[in-house]
């Protein structure tokens, strides 16, 4: 394994073992939290432009498999973990993460994840480069700042509902919507596969981090809901609050897990959440918190009082996706 440095935009720099060869990346140094997903996390369309830092210490143990990507190719720019296995087990397992990389993004083994997620924690998430050799701070924004913003929708076709509950005719506006995306859309009665004229509700999927600072993204999703009831997941939360009068600040670091438990204002059980996002929607002038984070108590969904939008982080159970309905209308 050759060596492989970290440099951050703030100068802070990281040093490990390249797994696959590949020694060249840049974007932002984002953070998973989860056990388990890995694959999901490298094939995601929301995670367009970034560098993954998996806090879990062993990635890479169970393989990969045609079945759980989550679109057609390689997302992320860069992995970066505490501990690559020589070998994999799963009965499911068809290949390793390595060669499912190849080159599309580096990948980095025996980094002190902790220390760097600990930098991040302090200092927030930040651009950064991966390299064979330490870089000045200048040199890798020089390097991020180059990259272009992809603005593609994820290719992913929306699943057939096959519920015998009613069924919500949805469009969804694809901004880089996963296939779990749909299936959850479809678990939760929503026909997305009708015509935007025929739809009862405008739907606008997840979306990598910075088309909430894209114009033309926010342009679009505005040109598209024209009034309609509409409801927006993840970064597409934000964005359609932005598109519709509506303000979203950038976080110091997000939500990026399975576990982000998360409380309805109006009360009951909380949920366990899964979630990927930079942004929190901000409350007042128009804007009313729907959902909080029992954490940190930021706005993880809200609803417009003066047209019927909403939006959540998530991807909401049966329950709180039917407060979202209702809080736009269409239920």
């Amino acid at each position: 394994m050759k060596r492989l440095f970290i440099t951050l935009e703030d100068g802070a720099v990281f040093e490990g073992r390249s797994v696959n060869g590949a020694l060249d990346a840049a974007g932002l140094l984002s953070f998973y939290t989860g056990v388990v997903g890995y694959q999901e996390v490298v094939t995601d369309p929301s995670n367009l432009g970034k560098i993954v830092l998996f806090t879990y210490p062993l990635i890479g143990n169970y393989g990969v498999n045609p079945h759980d990507a989550e679109s057609a190719s390689i997302t992320v720019n860069g992995l970066v973990t505490k501990e690559y296995p020589p070998y994999y087990s799963n009965f499911r397992a068809t290949g390793n993460l390595a060669d499912y990389l190849g080159s599309q993004a580096a990948f980095g083994t025996a980094f002190d994840t902790r220390a760097i997620l600990l930098h991040l924690r302090d200092h927030g998430e930040m651009m950064a480069a991966m390299s064979g050799e330490p870089l000045k701070a200048q040199a890798v924004l020089e390097r991020a700042g180059g990259l272009a913003a992809d603005e593609r929708a994820s290719g992913n076709a929306p699943v057939a509902c096959a519920q015998a509950r009613p069924i919500i005719r949805a469009y969804v506006l694809d901004l880089g919507a996963s296939k779990s995306f749909y299936k959850h859309l479809a678990g939760l009665g929503v026909d997305a596969c009708c015509r935007s004229e025929d739809a009862d509700l405008m739907i606008v999927s997840d979306a990598p981090y910075y088309l909430v600072e894209s114009a033309s993204a926010i342009e679009r999703v505005k040109s598209a809901v024209k009034g309609k009831p509409a409801v927006g997941f993840g970064h597409g939360s934000a964005i359609l609050a932005r598109a519709c009068g509506g303000r979203a600040k950038r976080l110091s670091f997000g939500d990026h897990g399975v576990n982000v438990p998360v409380a309805y204002v109006g009360g009951g059980r909380n949920e366990i959440t899964v979630q990927n996002h930079n942004y929190e929607v901000v409350a007042g002038d128009g804007v009313e918190t729907l959902f909080t984070n029992v954490h940190d108590g930021t706005c993880e969904g809200f609803k417009l009082s003066s047209a019927p939008v909403a939006g959540a982080n998530f991807a909401p159970t049966a329950d709180w996706f039917d407060v979202m309905l209702r809080s736009v209308g269409v239920k």
